[in-house]
């Protein structure tokens, strides 16, 4: 019995399996997905999707302090909520040693239910663990 669809979506890496593009599935689909709202600008897709993406990527350059993170924090929440297979999650946003920020997001109802992002100065991306 699935509990969730996840849905699918092609890899961004845009990799080839058995001569087609490769797809992402499950806990990765929805790692890209969170990823591709928070670097997608409000509204500059809104010929297709309406009120699709984020205003996370404004933020680049305000100060790092704790209020900026909570801004940072109201923007990310709203993406969450946002996506329609998320029901409820918990987040976190800290600045690393070299200035970055790192977003660390727990979904309930989720297999994989803990996601890593860093916000390194240009874009969002998901990045493993070890390599925070």
């Amino acid at each position: 019995m699935v509990l969730y669809d996840y849905g699918v979506d092609l890899k961004s890496s845009f990799t080839f399996k058995d001569g087609d593009i490769e797809i992402v599935e499950g806990d990765d689909n929805i790692s890209q997905a969170i990823s591709n709202r928070l670097n997608t600008i409000t509204d500059s897709l809104d010929l297709f999707y309406e009120d699709y993406g984020s205003l996370f990527l404004g933020f680049l350059g305000w100060k790092r302090n704790d209020e900026t993170l909570r801004f940072m924090k109201i923007e990310l929440d709203k993406c969450l909520t946002d996506d329609p297979r998320i029901d409820s999650f918990t987040s976190e946003l800290s600045y690393t040693d070299t200035g970055a920020v790192r977003i660390d997001i727990s979904l309930n109802g989720f297999e994989n239910t803990e996601l890593n992002l860093i916000l390194d100065g240009t874009s969002v991306s998901v990045v493993e663990e070890e390599a925070i």
